[in-house]
């Protein structure tokens, strides 16, 4: 038993690592018995045709040969890029070292990535909230949400938008941790969410800003620069080469599908003027509650980030099921606040709330069998909603109480 403490550092990597390799495996099996919709393909064409040939990430070429691929291993394309490179140029670089490899190693791996950033987005979820969970719980929470629907369709279409999500939350909890220079490195790499990312950025710069900490800001702005100006460079006229490629894609705005515009969808007489006026109210709501940012204590502060990550998830412009990661720790938050109030009986029904939520998600894909990267409007809508009437309910809680019942 001695020994094994000793030597804890080494068998604890090699467990992880083993556990690693065996993801990519199982993942490499996954692909091949489940062949649906697939995100990975033009980021991987894009890279291996710049690395080999120079080719422009938004050559037609790319969008060829990416239909190629698909033909071949009998992938779909996702609705969104429909076999284009649709990213910003600098996010090329996250798939540079996939290019050396085969299409489907490379898949199975980045699945595995995508694996990892769902599980640690849920885990440092659990910091966001600054809730006191048993590991074990807290470990049984975060394998139930990665392995349960929409995320393990995600994990299957080997979706490129966990990683991102997963910095932005990393990002949050840096930041309030007041560790402004590394959360402005993570808020940099998660630009990719634009316009989302940016709402969160323009938060915590305003937060950190009035307290005489310009470190974010600083590394933000100047990171920014320094990805335009090299991208630039490297690759001359991108820029209206993407937005011909976007163009292209979507000639329109019929692309956009928030989850406010779902719940307007509800009322089909009343959709535009209702869907503006949800969108504005939302903003409204957000504007509203960053009032008193600069004065904001720690406690505030926390409860302000929950809630701006909860509402912008009504705002983001698919539907995605990826947008779900920023409203668990909001949802995390109120069951802290019941087991706090409740003792066991908090538990019990922070637990059946959990599960129904989950056991809806599923009945839902039993229903529709959706493999699309577009949710329905009951997993887009239900959990935000719920997440949100929780983060009301415990306002005076979790900013104002005179015990400080959030773990600082």
């Amino acid at each position: 038993m001695l020994f094994l403490r000793k030597t804890a550092h080494y068998w604890i990597s090699l467990l992880a690592i083993a556990g690693v390799v065996g993801l990519v495996f199982l993942n490499l099996n996954l692909s091949e018995q489940f062949v649906h919709q697939d995100e990975f393909a033009p980021r991987w064409v894009a890279a291996k045709q710049w690395m080999t040939e120079g080719t422009s990430p938004y050559d037609r070429e790319v969008f060829e040969q990416t239909q190629a691929l698909w033909e071949t291993y009998g992938y779909t394309e996702d609705e969104f890029s429909q076999g284009h490179y649709l990213d910003l140029v600098w996010n090329l670089i996250l798939f540079l070292p996939f290019s050396f490899l085969p299409y489907l190693v490379a898949r199975a791996i980045w699945m595995t990535i995508t694996t990892l950033a769902l599980f640690f987005c849920v885990w440092f979820g659990f910091d966001l909230a600054g809730v006191r969970f048993h590991p074990i719980e807290k470990v049984l929470i975060a394998l139930l949400i990665t392995l349960s629907y929409p995320c393990f369709k995600l994990i299957l279409n080997a979706s490129v938008l966990p990683l991102y999500v997963f910095f932005m939350i990393l990002g949050t909890k840096k930041a309030l941790e007041g560790r402004s220079t590394a959360a402005g490195i993570y808020f940099l790499i998660s630009f990719g969410m634009f316009p989302l990312s940016l709402i969160l950025a323009v938060f915590f710069a305003i937060w950190l800003g009035s307290r005489r900490d310009s470190g974010f800001l600083s590394i933000y702005l100047s990171g920014l620069a320094f990805l335009l100006v090299t991208s630039l460079i490297l690759f001359p006229g991108w820029i209206p080469e993407w937005f011909a490629n976007f163009v292209q894609v979507h000639p329109d705005l019929s692309w956009v599908d928030t989850p406010l515009m779902r719940v307007a969808a509800f009322f089909p007489g009343a959709y535009q003027p209702l869907a503006i006026s949800l969108h504005v109210l939302t903003l409204f709501m957000l504007l509203v509650e960053w009032y008193g940012l600069p004065e904001s204590g720690e406690r505030q502060i926390r409860w302000k980030a929950l809630l701006t990550l909860n509402l912008i998830s009504f705002l983001n412009p698919t539907s995605s099921a990826v947008y779900l990661l920023l409203v668990w720790p909001g949802l995390f938050l109120f069951f802290e606040f019941l087991d706090e109030k409740w003792k066991i009986g908090g538990k019990i029904v922070s637990w059946t709330v959990f599960l129904i939520l989950l056991n809806r998600f599923w009945t839902d894909f039993q229903n529709t069998q959706n493999w699309s990267s577009t949710e329905s409007t009951v997993v887009s809508v239900l959990l935000p909603i719920v997440a949100l009437i929780g983060l009301e309910w415990t306002r005076w809680w979790a900013m104002e109480s005179p015990k400080p019942l959030i773990e600082e």
